[in-house]
């Protein structure tokens, strides 16, 4: 199989981060629909290829992850010895050059397989920072068996409520991310489809839902969601806004209000099933095969969904429940993001503010640590349009249908509506009236260049370039040094030559709750660098 440049660059990302000795357990961020087994097929491949004794084990928590990835390295490398150790699989293979594996099942088996090389993590946010964690138990084993060992976390999300980042603090097991697909590459170059969002009824009124661990409480929310007005209005606006959508996938709060839900679609004479987490396997697995085919309009699930799960014919997802997780926001949307024929996008309907906590589903940074709104503590970071029901960032004073906001724009209970996708909300060109490059600063970090741009209005907006970092970040920093016309591979040496970098002459910037994200520069000069503005805009980041 052929690999798309972005996952062929995120294979070539893994072998640079360690022949440059950026360190030895980086983290690939690669979302929903962006073919995480064919990128892990193609690593695997390589090392096996350049060293024919290598052994590889991929671990993740999900059976039909395990199995997705086994079938996609059998496709891609035929000459692979593959095994399977997993007891929801019916497998337990040892002696396999690569094997995939549940962590459920071999959390306490790592002396059963030979000496191991490298081990890779599919879904690595489920990596907790305790030794005593199945995941903790297995990896501290193996490392006994190969104090060598290299892990390779993938993961859409590569941060946890409980612990944050997982390259930093205490603990962390990676020290790292060499690589992040984007959601809007994707769906810029149609690998991903668009998301949509319309909606009008009542929210889940949040006010009573106490929170435990970082994320709402379960019974307290599954009670709010549960009230028959919002059901009822919920599911009458689903089937409205349904109607010409081919499968409709809605996340439910809790097991009797996953029911509830299906009784009112079945008033509509819609056709709907419930799975939970105690339905029979192979029932379940029916269900998603009805569903995958076209066979079943809606399925409603609580909780078991969220991953692992790949039905591209999903074009409608409603989500009657909230979260204070942004890895499952995201992962919740991206389930229905893949293409597939006709599809020309995924309606989004949210009844539980989680677009308005979270931001557009393509403008979530995995670089940054503080993704995750607190509704406790503030402001909402976006605001919706009351004119034509569009999601705007909280600081936007005029919406694209032309609404100017009051300069209190007023929140009521109604579920949102509009931008999902960054794309959605208008980028601000403005005129630049000067650059300064200076030295950045962070306690227990590695020093970063600042660039500030002036305007003529003395406003200023700042992109900081991590020379002196690793990974990801000092990849994507040396980008826009070239386009800086720089040569500069790091801070001191960015310093120097700072004085003869093409002046910019205004730039593009997007909100980003009570910031603003530089997405693109115009440089002075010739034609050609008008050109290279589209290319930075689709790149660089702050």
């Amino acid at each position: 199989m052929i690999l798309r440049p972005y996952q062929q660059e995120a294979v070539d990302s893994i072998f640079n981060y360690w022949e440059n000795d950026y360190g030895r357990n980086p983290l690939v961020s690669a979302p929903t629909g962006s073919g995480k087994s064919l990128i892990i097929a193609e690593f695997c491949k390589r090392v096996c290829t350049e060293t024919p004794t290598a052994r590889i084990m991929c671990v993740t928590d999900s059976k039909e992850l395990i199995d997705q990835n086994e079938r996609e390295m059998r496709t891609h490398y035929e000459n692979a010895s593959t095994g399977v150790y997993s007891a929801g699989l019916g497998r337990r293979q040892t002696q396999a050059q690569i094997t995939f594996a549940g962590i459920q099942s071999i959390y306490n088996k790592a002396f059963a397989f030979e000496k191991t090389d490298v081990v890779l993590v599919d879904e690595a946010h489920m990596i907790g920072r305790e030794d005593s964690t199945r995941y903790g138990q297995f990896l501290k084993d193996m490392k006994i068996a190969n104090p060598d060992l290299v892990v390779v976390g993938f993961t859409a999300t590569p941060y946890r409520l409980d612990s944050g980042l997982l390259h930093e603090g205490d603990g962390a097991l990676f020290d790292g991310i060499c690589a992040v697909v984007e959601v809007k590459k994707l769906v810029h170059e149609k690998h991903l489809v668009p998301v949509v969002s319309k909606g009008g009824v009542k929210n889940i009124d949040l006010t009573n839902v106490h929170t435990r661990a970082g994320e709402y409480a379960s019974n307290e929310l599954a009670h709010a969601a549960d009230d028959p007005e919002l059901v009822r209005l919920a599911v009458s606006e689903i089937v409205q806004y349904g109607a010409d959508r081919k499968a409709w996938l809605v996340f439910a709060s809790g097991v009797d209000h996953a029911n509830h839900v299906a009784k009112e679609f079945e008033k509509h004479l819609v056709q709907c099933k419930v799975v939970t987490g105690k339905t029979p396997k192979e029932e379940r697995d029916e269900m998603i095969a009805e569903f995958r085919n076209g066979g079943l309009k809606c399925l409603v699930n609580v909780g078991v969904l969220t991953k692992g799960f790949n039905a591209p014919i999903c074009d409608l997802i409603a989500m009657l429940m909230a979260t204070k997780s942004t890895g499952k926001y995201v992962q919740i949307v991206g389930r229905g993001m893949r293409t597939c024929g006709g599809k020309e996008n995924c309606l989004l309907l949210d009844y539980g503010g989680n677009v308005l906590a979270h931001g557009p589903i393509d403008e979530i940074d995995p670089v940054k640590k503080k993704n995750t709104f607190n509704v406790e503590k503030g402001a909402p970071p976006m605001k919706a349009c009351p004119q034509c029901r569009a999601i705007v960032h909280a600081r936007v004073t005029e919406c694209v249908c032309g609404y100017k906001f009051p300069v209190i724009a007023p929140h009521g209970t109604e579920a949102y509506s509009g931008a999902v996708m960054a794309g959605q909300v208008k980028a601000e060109n403005v005129d630049i009236a000067g650059l300064w490059v200076s030295r950045h600063k962070k306690p227990d970090k590695p020093d970063s260049v600042k660039l500030t741009f002036y305007t003529k209005l003395d406003k200023e907006y700042y992109m900081w370039l991590g020379l002196d970092h690793s990974g990801y970040y000092r990849e994507k920093s040396l980008a826009v040094v070239k386009r800086f016309g720089g040569l500069a591979k790091t801070v001191d040496e960015a310093l120097k030559e700072s004085d003869h970098w093409r002046k910019p002459v205004s730039i593009s910037v997007k909100p980003r709750g009570n910031f603003f994200d530089v997405v693109g520069i115009k440089f002075q000069d010739t034609q050609k660098n008008i050109s290279e503005q589209k290319e930075l805009t689709d790149e660089v980041f702050s």
